[in-house]
């Protein structure tokens, strides 16, 4: 029996904690395959802008992996173009099936072989490389172990050669065909082997990839990153439940597992199957709070209740006859809400820390011994952990247990000045003892903690989702914390949580097998008597959105746009000298990666017209109506505007419900923010906040917006210094996309598109005249065509744009322009122009 315990104790701490283990995240650039219709396919290009040049040969190798489950295995993995005017050439590298074949224009197939022939399987990586020798025309080619050699005089033309994986646009090779596959680590290499290139596709812009030597640069079209899969939460299902649900992690079979009074649901998120089944006989104990377990060594769930004198307190549920080993419901008022759980492989005992009822805060330990069939209620020796509830427990070792945070109060009494807790504990079950580990300083945002933490002792840290009590739509933040010092730090985005107390609740398990974090979310639907459990999964171990992104590099990116912003400059102007050190926030306005202005998703434009696309790249700017619209904008472009103070309640009930009374302005404002707050979950992290009734709002790194960024840049260009050619490229490829939100007249409105205009025409004239600055005279002419976009009869940008053309050769060009202000001139002043041409630019 101990040797038994002993095994599924190991089996059981390696589901929730990593003694000795290291992990690291997945990388690699997935490709859209047929699974999506031609235009979302994955296309990656080395070489976007001009031909690779390597008269002397090259070579060129990748790891790549073909993934199991789809029927139509068929595709080009790469194509090598020949950058000859005339008659190009190529060299194809073809998936059919289960059949690898690279193939020539000039020699036909040169390397074939199958996937038994090499003992390939789906789902893992085989390297391949090509080796294009120029000097002694022979090309030579590794597919995992497999060698190819052919002898051939053709390869002159690829001294010039275009690489691109997946779908190609490319002129007459286009190929919408593409193999459900992952590539990673591509490299270049001269005849000496000496790398050139090494795009390892981990880290990556918003539109593509820099290699890690010559920062080149790759586009990428419809790109899936492995590596975001460690940033993004994904949401994996959605169902319906009576009132509280017991809700539990099932180590063993990797699936949740979900009981009310008349269904018991078993959720698998890899796969997003479910079973749903109708209980046959029986109840679990409790239909309120939480209390439902999986207990590992007896492979079986069980529904536990802390009346601990009338007999079968613990009762299992048989998964085969579907029934609960119990026919009555416990009616008596819940002591615990939102207690702490801990199984302990080393004795078989279910141990329950904490909890809040009957207005108290508890801070008892109340533990079950499986093999005799008895409690046990037992109070904490060593350091003292006031009574509390909303904290988090974390497997460390077969014999201590963590205790993290909460809400309560030093007497227990919830009338008595409760508070938020940000203290560590180390918990020795074999005795209650608990020793403080350290206390955080008191952040300004007060949060607390789902139920259940990740404990990776190799790294000295733990995972745990934090959210703030306080509000009823808040979010589930994952934060990394430090096991030896009072340091954290916020990682992934943010899941929406809506918390009513008690009759809320949300946890985290670790999938190991799938090195995933599972995360539930279970939440009252109103006014229903039932409530709506959510499951997300994230990729292990979690990473910060700064993690996934490379610095755009000067020259090397056609498309993006010159010039990365310096965060600290708008920081200071915008929200003042902030510590980050202990920042729980998502990320605010200030820490926004500046995005290249061809976003194609998670943006929201207002040059030219209100624009909002999500993270699919899908227009939802329908869903902004005409309450919910000037309502953001009014957040929006106040706080940029007041320092990031924001827009106080009661300015923004004069503006939009000004016919509303002081009671019935709140409720629709309330209502308008949480619709709000559904939109912006579609386009990334967006949050409208409120402290002392002022509203802001704050967008996460992976959310672009136009007027956002032009702002930064202005302010940072009052400064002369700041007065780059790359800032200045940068403003005119935001501002020039047209006028500030032109198809919306309304009279709170006027005020700040006019500032706006003022300062970006002051700003442009200064620069046009402005000597000693690396632009061309086109771009002191797009600088004059952005003023006058804001003001189409400013007559001293028209003047230098007239003589910058004539200056540049272009005289009928000016004249038309000239001719073309006059007649708008008449028509909107109602008077003649009374410059000739030749006056106008004298």
């Amino acid at each position: 029996m101990k040797i038994l315990r002993l095994f599924f104790g190991i089996i059981f701490l390696s589901a929730f904690s990593f003694v000795g283990y290291a992990q690291e995240a997945r990388y690699g650039l997935a490709f859209n395959s047929f699974e999506m219709i031609q235009e979302k396919r994955t296309s990656l290009c080395l070489t976007p802008d001009k031909t690779l040049f390597l008269p002397k040969g090259f070579i060129f190798s990748f790891d790549v992996c073909f993934q199991s489950g789809y029927q139509r295995d068929f595709g080009y993995i790469f194509r090598i173009i020949s950058g000859d005017d005339g008659q190009q050439q190529y060299i194809d590298f073809v998936l059919n099936v289960t059949e690898l074949t690279v193939s020539c224009s000039f020699d036909g197939v040169v390397a074939k072989c199958n996937f038994e022939d090499i003992h390939l399987g789906y789902d893992e990586f085989m390297p391949f490389e090509i080796n294009v020798d120029i000097r002694h025309s022979q090309l030579e080619i590794l597919i995992k172990d497999r060698k190819f050699s052919v002898n051939t005089s053709s390869l002159k033309k690829f001294a010039h050669a275009h690489i691109i994986f997946g779908k190609s646009d490319f002129r007459q090779f286009q190929v919408s065909d593409v193999p459900k596959m992952i590539v990673k680590d591509v490299r270049i290499k001269n005849p000496r082997r000496q790398v050139m290139y090494f795009w390892p596709l981990s880290r990556h812009t918003s539109s593509g990839v820099y290699d890690e030597i010559k920062k080149k640069y790759a586009s990428v079209e419809n790109p899936q990153w492995l590596l975001d899969k460690h940033v993004y939460w994904e949401k994996r299902g959605t169902f319906i439940m009576q009132y509280n649900p017991q809700i539990t992690y099932n180590t063993d079979k990797d699936c949740i597992a979900v009981s009310d009074r008349t269904r018991f649901v078993t959720y698998y998120p890899s796969t997003r199957y479910m079973t749903d089944d109708k209980i046959a006989k029986g109840v679990s104990h409790s239909d309120k709070s939480n209390q439902m377990i999986y207990n590992p060594y007896m492979k079986n769930y069980y529904s536990y209740r802390f009346s601990l004198e009338t007999g079968k307190e613990v009762t299992p549920y048989d998964t085969l006859t579907k029934s609960w080993d119990n026919e009555s419901v416990e009616m008596m008022s819940v002591d615990y809400w939102h207690h702490n759980r801990f199984f302990s492989s080393a004795d078989s005992c279910l141990y329950l820390f904490n909890g809040y009822g009957h207005h108290l805060y508890k801070s008892t330990v109340n533990k079950y011994d499986f093999d005799t069939q008895t409690w046990e209620k037992s109070d904490y020796r060593g350091d003292r952990i006031t009574p509390r509830y909303l904290s988090g427990s974390g497997t460390f070792d077969e014999h201590h247990v963590l205790i993290f945070g909460g809400y309560g109060c030093e007497t227990g009494a919830q009338e008595l000045s409760p508070q938020n807790y940000y203290d560590l504990f180390m918990v020795d079950t074999r005795n209650m003892e608990a020793k403080k580990i350290w206390e955080l300083p008191r952040p300004e945002t007060g949060f607390v903690v789902s139920n259940s933490m990740v404990v990776d002792t190799l790294s000295r840290c733990f995972y745990a989702l934090c959210f703030s009590q306080q509000l009823y739509n808040t979010a589930l933040s994952l934060y990394r914390f430090s096991l030896d010092n009072p340091q954290y730090e916020a990682l992934a985005d943010d899941i929406p949580f809506k918390f009513e107390d008690i009759y809320s609740c949300s946890d985290m398990y670790l999938s190991r097998d799938r090195r995933e974090l599972i995360a539930v979310a279970c939440s009252p639907v109103e006014p229903s008597s039932s409530a709506e459990v959510s499951i997300y999964t994230l990729a292990y171990p979690p990473l910060s959105k700064q993690a996934l992104y490379q610095e755009e590099s000067k020259g090397n990116n056609p498309f993006a746009v010159a010039g990365i912003l310096i965060v600290a400059v708008f920081a200071f102007i915008v929200y003042g000298r902030k510590k980050r050190m202990e920042t729980v926030s998502p990320q605010t306005a200030a820490n926004i990666k500046p995005l290249p202005r061809h976003v194609k998703k998670q943006a929201i434009f207002l040059f030219g017209g209100f624009l909002a696309i999500d993270r699919e790249g899908g227009d939802i700017t329908g869903d902004f109506t005409t309450i919910l619209k000037p309502l953001f904008l009014l957040i929006l472009l106040y706080t940029l505007k007041n320092n990031g103070k924001g827009i106080s309640s009661t300015r923004l009930h004069e503006i939009l419900w000004s016919n509303k009374t002081e009671e019935s302005a709140k409720n629709n404002r309330n209502v308008s923010v949480s619709k709000l707050r559904q939109i912006f979950e579609k386009i990334g992290v967006v949050r409208i906040k409120c402290r002392n009734s002022l509203w802001t709002v704050e967008f996460g790194d992976d959310v672009y917006c136009d007027y956002f960024e032009a702002f930064v840049l202005m302010e940072r260009m009052k400064e002369k210094t700041n007065r780059t050619a790359e800032n200045i490229r940068h403003l005119l490829s935001v501002v020039s996309a047209g006028e500030l939100l032109p198809n919306i007249q309304t009279e709170w409105i006027d005020s700040f598109k006019a500032d706006f205009s003022n300062d970006l025409i002051d700003l442009f004239l200064e620069l046009i005249k402005q000597s000693g600055i690396d632009i061309s005279q086109q771009e002191r002419i797009d600088m004059a065509n952005a003023i006058l976009i804001h003001d189409s009869l400013h007559e001293e940008a028209l003047k230098f744009k007239c003589r910058l053309l004539v200056k540049t050769g272009k005289n009928g060009l000016a004249r038309k322009i000239y001719y073309s202000f006059v007649k708008e001139y008449k028509k909107l002043l109602g008077t003649e122009f009374n410059l000739s041409f030749n006056e106008f630019i004298s």
